[in-house]
């Protein structure tokens, strides 16, 4: 048996690892991550993705606590 051929075929028995333990490999994995922390970030910055943005104001809260607020 020639070297060329022993080599040959252990290339052919070799097993390619997991996808995952080579993913880091791979655009599509980089891109899947960017979109991926770009939407975490805009869901954050947007306050849960609200178009108009909750206002807790101290007025509307202590108006509803049973006080009357006449003197």
């Amino acid at each position: 048996m020639k070297v060329s051929e022993e080599l040959e075929r252990s290339h052919h028995e070799h097993r390619p690892d997991p996808y995952w333990k080579r993913a880091h490999h791979d655009w599509k994995f980089w891109v899947g991550l960017v979109l991926m922390l770009a939407a975490m970030f805009i869901y954050v910055m947007t306050d849960d993705l609200a178009f108009v943005p909750r206002i807790h104001s101290r007025q509307a809260q202590s108006g509803t606590n049973g006080s009357s607020g006449a003197r």
